[in-house]
């Protein structure tokens, strides 16, 4: 699923004009008219209660929602009333235009820049639909539009936000000032990015993406470097297997993890990547990890400085759970970038110790899996500043690394070349320690099996993500998730989506 940044959208929507020939007043018509329709299937009961609220802005996004109002009143919606809150010198021109028809064809229009408080009628109405700000707003909300979103935010019925929810960034997901919380967005063309991370989903609700006319080639040829990794692509990309297959063919893989009071670390990576599917998985450290052994009888074990273990035929290498930021780790990491077309997964301590050891840049088959904070000594900025724009962040640290780089969160990114790729599944039931180091052995799995580098990261990080999904909606507080949780639900998962069934 190809998502938009919000500068995509415009070149989209100019390109359809300057060389399709389509007009501006024809691409809001239709996406007026194919909202209105999808508002009647959607909303009906609520539509005909009556007393139905349609808010609009002064500029375009006002536009888009007079066309709405229209297309409710012809198909016999009469109890609608349109609140405007569009000063007179400050209105698009379609907005103006639209407007004329709505004067027209007999509307009950409220102009709430001359009567303010008329805006708490809203909260009585059976249904809001929001059009105050579309898609380009890049400013922090502020009075009188601060009252009227509070305002709508406080009514009890279902909003339904056009092309995006007013307040909300729609390139980064975050919110200044205030921003709708819509029961339903419906967007045109393509969904954007900041729908999906940071506070996007809290205001997007139920989206709904309309095809209005933008040409094929307008949409494939500029929106080119965001994507959306849903259930449909890991189903996709999970590894088969033959019934005629041995081990053998289903990869070796070496993780480096663990030390003195965190071999925890070690064995939640182990053991995930043998629920992944590898065929061979050896867990090395420092130190033998004798105590924690009992737990993973299945699992061969190493020690770094054994010239026998780097003798091995090994497919794919995770490292860094619990295993320490020194030399000795740095000296590993430089022994692994001597091991060609071997893919790595390079996690916690193994971040760091790439960032105290000037280590980068890395081989570009490799991924790294830091978090925000782990991003933030890569790239010298604060950590909230990264979750101010996820996406740049991600993108700044592929530059920086010179390899894949999956920045955990909500919502998780994969950056590579030119491309992120947004994991649609996870929530806050994964804020535990262990759950990363889960997340870690899953991709190494992947790896090991041959999947290419960012699938085998996507992939990996759906399934950690829909399993904590999966957790809330079989009645499990959030805060109750275990990292040993992920893991014995692992096969479940795996299998379902195997099978072909949807995961809920």
């Amino acid at each position: 699923m190809r998502l938009a940044t919000v500068e995509q959208a415009q070149q989209i929507d100019e390109m359809s004009r300057t060389v399709y020939g389509l007009s501006a007043d024809i691409l809001m018509e239709s996406a007026g008219a194919l909202a209105a329709r999808e508002i009647d299937l959607s909303y009906l009961p609520e539509l005909t209660k009556g007393g139905v609220a349609v808010v609009c802005g002064p500029g375009n996004n006002g536009g888009d929602g007079l066309v709405v109002a229209c297309h409710l009143h012809s198909a016999g919606h009469r109890d609608l009333n349109v609140f405007l809150i569009a000063p007179k010198d400050n209105q698009s021109p379609l907005f103006r235009q639209q407007l004329k028809r709505a004067e027209l064809q007999g509307l009950r229009l409220i102009d709430l820049t001359q009567i303010p408080e008329r805006v708490d009628q809203i909260k009585s109405a059976s249904l809001v639909i929001d059009a105050i700000f579309g898609i380009g707003l890049k400013r922090k909300i502020e009075e009188p539009f601060l009252k009227v979103i509070e305002t709508l935010n406080a009514a009890k019925s279902p909003k339904i936000a056009i092309d995006t929810p007013s307040g909300l960034n729609a390139n980064t997901g975050q919110v200044e000032g205030a921003a709708v919380r819509a029961s339903m967005t419906i967007t045109f063309g393509l969904a954007k990015t900041g729908f999906f991370v940071c506070e996007g989903p809290a205001h997007v609700g139920k989206l709904r993406t309309l095809p209005i006319g933008f040409p094929y080639e307008a949409l494939r040829g500029i929106a080119t470097s965001h994507f959306l990794f849903t259930e449909k692509l890991a189903r996709r990309y999970l590894p088969t297997r033959k019934e005629t297959s041995n081990k053998s063919d289903h990869g070796h893989l070496l993780v480096v993890a663990g030390r003195p009071g965190y071999w925890g670390a070690g064995m939640l990576s182990s053991s995930s990547a043998y629920r992944m599917g590898a065929g061979y998985v050896t867990w090395a450290s420092f130190e033998a990890p004798l105590e924690a052994l009992r737990e993973i009888p299945e699992v061969l074990t190493a020690q770094i400085n054994d010239d026998q273990l780097w003798n091995k035929k090994i497919s794919a290498v995770a490292i860094g759970p619990g295993l320490g930021t020194g030399q000795e780790t740095a000296d590993v990491i430089e022994k692994l970038k001597k091991l060609d077309g071997v893919p790595v997964v390079v996690d916690a301590d193994a971040i760091t110790a790439c960032v105290e050891h000037s280590l980068f840049p890395l081989p570009s088959s490799w991924v790294l899996t830091p978090h925000a904070g782990e991003l933030s000594r890569i790239l010298k900025i604060s950590a909230t500043d990264i979750e101010r724009n996820r996406f740049k962040a991600v993108m700044e640290g592929y530059e920086k690394t010179g390899c894949h780089v999956l920045l955990k969160g909500f919502r998780s990114l994969v950056a590579y070349g030119s491309r992120c790729l947004v994991v649609n599944a996870g929530n806050a039931a994964l804020a535990k320690a262990g759950t990363g180091d889960v997340l870690t052995g899953m991709i190494g799995g992947l790896l090991a099996q041959g999947m290419d580098t960012p699938q085998a990261a996507a992939t990996a990080a759906y399934l950690h993500g829909r399993l904590a999904d999966e957790w809330i909606r079989n009645g499990q507080d959030k805060s109750s998730l275990t990292a040993s949780d992920l893991k014995a639900l692992l096969p479940q998962i795996v299998s379902r989506l195997r099978m072909g069934g949807s995961l809920f």
